[in-house]
């Protein structure tokens, strides 16, 4: 059970962070530090960013649905929302 509760878990923080806004943090660094001249510079930039957000995203979609199949399969759908909240903040233990 440790390791759905750390794939749940890991899972989330991937999605949290494909959200969080890398690309216009980092090109405002960027620019600070005269590293990004032109807009084109920073818009290929924040598509490169954007990608790897992207992909981060879907592994932790992936990671979080694999459990949530599994758990529904077991409790079915109405509980599984319950379930998977309880493992989240309380462990394994939780049941």
């Amino acid at each position: 059970m440790r390791a759905h509760l750390l794939r749940l878990r890991l899972g989330i923080l991937l999605i949290v962070l494909s959200w969080f806004p890398f690309a216009q943090i980092l090109i405002w660094v960027l620019q600070e530090h005269g590293r990004l001249a032109s807009d084109g510079s920073a818009a290929s930039f924040r598509l490169f960013v954007w990608g790897i957000q992207i992909v981060i995203g879907l592994v932790g979609v992936v990671l979080v649905g694999k459990l949530t199949f599994a758990e529904a399969k077991e409790t079915g759908w109405r509980r599984t929302p319950k379930h998977l909240w309880r493992l989240f903040w309380r462990g394994a233990d939780s049941r």
